[in-house]
């Protein structure tokens, strides 16, 4: 009977996993923490996230990478926003032919990316995206990510440094 008990909580969890592989769930958007059974990694992140500037006008596109720190490091899921302060703002720009990523809406079209379901074998070590402040807006925004190395070891809030837009 524990043999069963164990096989049925393993696949429990696996389904759980898996649910998710196609990109994270909108009830992510807020707290940017996925659904996953297992808790978020304590320790520093081994990705960082850079921006093309550190200061851009409203309204016009920049360029965020989020990178491994090292080849191993690779990106099996990702929910990235740009934030003022817990608010999502701006939108970004996916391809359409994009095989990894994808546009989410956390109470604005596109003001998140997310992954898509793929295989193992298009897992990525450095992703960029193309992000644009809302016309008008004026002040400081950070990148914020959760980044899922697989479904049982992810970060949550990963941070950029301070981009400040203006007006």
């Amino acid at each position: 009977m524990r043999v069963l008990c164990v096989i049925g909580v393993a696949l429990v969890a696996a389904a759980c996993v898996e649910a998710y592989s196609s990109g994270a769930p909108t009830d992510s958007c807020v707290d940017m923490v996925p659904q996953h059974p297992v808790p978020p990694q304590k320790s520093a992140a081994p990705y960082v996230i850079t921006t093309s500037t550190k200061t851009v006008k409203a309204g016009t596109p920049m360029e965020v990478v989020i990178s491994g720190k090292g080849p191993s490091n690779t990106i099996r899921g990702l929910l990235l926003q740009a934030r003022h302060g817990d608010k999502p703002v701006g939108t970004f720009t996916v391809a359409p032919n994009d095989n990894f990523a994808q546009l989410l809406n956390c109470g604005t079209p596109g003001n998140a990316v997310t992954h898509k379901k793929h295989d193992e074998k298009l897992d990525k070590q450095s992703v960029a995206f193309t992000w644009t402040p809302p016309a008008g807006f004026n002040d400081e925004i950070k990148f914020r990510a959760t980044i899922a190395y697989n479904g049982a070891v992810f970060w949550v809030g990963v941070e950029s440094a301070p981009v400040k837009v203006t007006n």
